[in-house]
């Protein structure tokens, strides 16, 4: 079975190929890529400092519920009128005032805690809020880059598939079925020459038997890759 047609379609298809694959791995398309990874970790990082603004915010107010609840107290205690109190109740103000420094104390430490904590995610916020504007500034920028030269690209493309299909229509119809088959599972280049009685594609050696077969058809599919091995004539 002659190959040499489907050799040449093979040859024209990698064109495309080739074309595809440096439309896949352009820079521009890459820096596409990692910017929309940006956005999305600086979209992940604004909720997660909405929920903590929020957690903080709740135990910020409740701390100075209580830290003006200790305030209206201590201010109950400091109008009495101490000539009036026996000593026993002296007394019991005395500790009462010391617990409630002590209480004021503690509160106004988790306050500046808390304080602390919103300005650290106020501060994520920020940055996340300037990451996403500097990203979307440049996603701006690569998006124009990359779509020039998918508009460069395409009419190539369209140019080859054209060529491709006067090609196909020389082709053996099951030799292309096969190359249609194989292609479509990844596999390229579908059909290789035999080198030194191994596999042109993976380079795996022939059995003896694999190789009478290969001299006596013409064609052998090779059992590591799955690629079409063809006997070189040159």
């Amino acid at each position: 079975m002659k190959v040499q047609k489907i050799l040449d379609y093979q040859a024209k298809d990698s064109e495309i190929i080739k074309i595809e694959k440096d439309l896949a791995q352009s820079k521009n398309k890459k820096a596409l890529v990692q910017i929309v990874d940006v956005v999305k970790q600086a979209q992940q990082i604004s909720a997660t400092c909405e929920a903590q603004a929020q957690e903080v915010l709740n135990q910020f107010n409740s701390l100075k519920k209580a830290y003006d609840d200790n305030i209206k107290t201590f201010l109950n205690i400091q109008n009495k009128d101490v000539e009036k109190l026996e000593e026993n109740d002296a007394n019991d103000i005395m500790k009462a005032t010391n617990d409630l420094f002590s209480n004021l104390n503690i509160l106004e430490k988790k306050l500046l805690s808390q304080a602390e904590k919103i300005n650290s995610i106020l501060n994520d916020y920020e940055n996340a809020k300037k990451r996403y504007n500097l990203a979307r500034e440049k996603h701006t920028f690569f998006k124009e880059q990359f779509e020039n030269e998918q508009n460069k690209a395409e009419p190539q493309i369209e140019k080859l598939k054209k060529e491709l299909d006067e090609l196909s229509k020389n082709v053996d119809s099951e030799l292309l079925k096969k190359y249609l088959e194989k292609r479509g599972d990844k596999i390229f280049p579908v059909f290789v020459p035999v080198i030194n009685n191994a596999c042109g594609g993976c380079m795996m050696e022939l059995p003896m038997a694999q190789t009478d077969k290969l001299k006596r058809d013409g064609l052998l599919e090779c059992e590591n890759c799955q690629r079409i091995i063809y006997k070189n004539n040159n």
